[in-house]
């Protein structure tokens, strides 16, 4: 797991946020692709805010709650 700090903020890739939320890729990239969120790029990392890993978390929660 990888977190980044850039001004104070904490910031996720990808594979970090698949693997906290136990979800896909392709679905994450569906679903960020769905919210305009802040991209920072460094190197060869495309990175989210942690805000982002947080809406992502409440909606996967809440579609497993509707699952069963």
């Amino acid at each position: 797991m990888m977190q980044f700090l850039k001004d104070d903020k904490i910031l996720y890739d990808v594979e970090t946020m698949r693997k906290i939320l136990n979800a896909p890729k392709a679905k994450l990239q569906r679903e960020l692709k769905k919210h305009n969120v802040e991209i920072t790029r460094y190197k060869n990392f495309f990175l989210y805010p942690e805000m982002t890993l947080f809406i992502l978390m409440e909606q996967i929660v809440i579609e497993k709650i509707n699952q069963g």
